[in-house]
């Protein structure tokens, strides 16, 4: 069978495990679990019933034209609006307007996954090790815990998708000897689409900007320098004003998540940390309450004041810089759900399958129990390595002996192991609530250097097999041949 059969049949496979999933009743998503509002508003639309009755529960599936469900004061910017912007206009010619289902977004997911998913299995067809790299790419991808994300109104499905758009630009580039200038601006596009899928992916453009530096090395002295060049701007600016872009109301809450349900909970001396922070020692009555709790804080406008002029993230990063030992005990308490792929609060059926409220779908779980069964004991392990590997990296990219091949392969891992870090700590010190959600990105990078390490593992062993067996089919051969002389 050719390798373009091959690929054939594996997307096949793929979309078969997708719509099966979305499409066949009981179909599966995620609830709402209050960011909705963020797509749906400014698209002109509310759910059905608009009411909690849903939210946590049960998948929402049917929303109508209703432009005063919008809350401004929650809304980002999100490269997402440009699939539901799509889905709208799909959902507008086959069914009209007044309203649509959310499996009109499923679909939309779906094929834009699907075509992500047949480039990478393009540009990986030439690998020695690619039935190996197509294998695992199935299983993770067509996982439950990322799937169940396409029948919804979050941001995560855009990065999701516009990383694998980029993942696969990456590994077309490491086999490329000279780059064209098509490669670098789709490379630039996606990356650029990525940082604006989330507020949270805004620090992305750092290790982003530094491998497209290497791109404008790369491409010195031809066209592709100058659009590799204008692209670390882009990435850059792109990143700035994913960042100036979250509005107050959600800024607040996110800070007064980390100091009212973070920080203080985990102190033994409140008032004096609440001090540091610059805020009122009194405040440390509202300790262990989110902004929506009974007796919140956010009710309180002198504090929320206090707030918005004395916290930033910048300052509760020196907060935990300061004090070391206070960063390790917040970071071991995200570990235990940190390798977590299914949400924590958010059924996966609608009312109507009749399950119990908030159950969640076991088809196609085989990798979310692996993440929960056999990487979250070993998470600080995980974390460790990745750490680490960036290291070894550069050393290996700038030693002399190492093939240019070679060390393109090693940029890309390095990329993945600092994105995947960045993902990783910008979750875990920017909000204590909704954890799962919020490292997403972390654990789609992580299963992304899994599968890049274990690939390229094997192949380093096949090689090194194929390479002593040749060695010693040489050495008997010139054994053998004094031996024909003698005689």
């Amino acid at each position: 069978m050719s390798r373009t059969l091959q690929l054939c049949v594996v997307l096949a496979l793929a979309g078969t495990i997708l719509g099966w999933q979305l499409f066949v009743p009981p179909i599966v998503g995620l609830a709402d679990q209050g960011d909705f509002a963020r797509v749906l508003g400014p698209l002109g639309y509310a759910p059905v019933p608009k009411g909690p009755e849903h939210k946590y529960a049960y998948v929402t599936r049917t929303f109508v034209k209703d432009p005063s469900y919008r809350e401004p004061r929650w809304e980002q910017i999100s490269s997402e609006f440009i699939l539901a912007t799509v889905a709208v206009t799909l959902n507008r010619v086959l069914r009209g307007p007044a309203t649509f289902d959310i499996t009109v977004f499923g679909f939309t997911h779906a094929v834009l996954f699907l075509l992500a998913l047949g480039r990478l299995l393009y540009v990986t067809r030439r690998l020695a090790m690619y039935r190996t790299a197509w294998a695992l790419m199935l299983l993770v991808l067509t996982d439950v815990g990322y799937v169940a994300y396409w029948n919804s109104l979050y941001t995560e499905p855009a990065s999701c998708l516009w990383f694998l758009f980029l993942l696969a630009e990456s590994i077309d580039l490491c086999g490329s000897e000279q780059i064209s200038m098509g490669q670098v601006l789709r490379w630039n596009i996606f990356a650029v689409l990525w940082i604006m899928a989330k507020t949270q992916n805004a620090a992305l453009c750092i290790p982003l900007a530094a491998y497209d530096l290497r791109m404008v090395w790369r491409t010195l002295g031809r066209g592709g320098s100058y659009v590799a060049l204008a692209g670390v701007v882009a990435i850059c600016v792109a990143g700035g004003v994913m960042y100036r872009s979250l509005l107050p109301a959600p800024r607040v809450s996110v800070l007064y998540d980390m100091v009212f349900f973070g920080i203080l909970p985990e102190s033994e001396d409140a008032r004096s940390d609440l001090k540091a922070l610059g805020l009122d020692p009194n405040y440390a009555r509202y300790s262990g309450t989110l902004p929506w709790s009974p007796g919140t804080g956010v009710a309180d406008g002198a504090l929320v004041n206090a707030l918005q002029a004395n916290v930033s993230s910048f300052s509760l990063m020196e907060f935990y810089l300061r004090r070391p030992a206070r960063l390790w005990r917040h970071l071991q308490a995200r570990l235990p759900s940190a390798l977590s792929l299914r949400l924590e609060f958010c059924g996966n059926f609608d009312r109507s399958a009749g399950r119990p409220p908030g159950a969640r779908s076991n088809t196609m779980a085989l990798w979310s129990r692996f993440h929960e069964r056999c990487l979250s004991p070993i998470a600080l392990l995980l974390l460790s390595a990745l750490a680490l590997f960036p290291v070894g990296g550069v050393a290996f990219v700038l030693s002399h002996g190492a093939a240019a091949s070679a060390r393109r392969w090693m940029e890309l891992g390095i990329l993945l192991a600092t994105c995947c870090l960045t993902a990783f700590f910008v979750a875990a010190f920017g909000d204590v609530y909704d954890n799962v959600k919020h490292l997403f990105l972390f654990n789609l990078l992580l299963d992304a250097c899994l599968v890049f390490g274990f690939v390229a593992t094997i192949h380093r062993l096949r090689r090194g097999g194929s390479v002593n067996s040749r060695k010693a089919a040489e050495l008997d051969r010139g054994t053998a041949e004094p031996r024909n002389q003698t005689a």
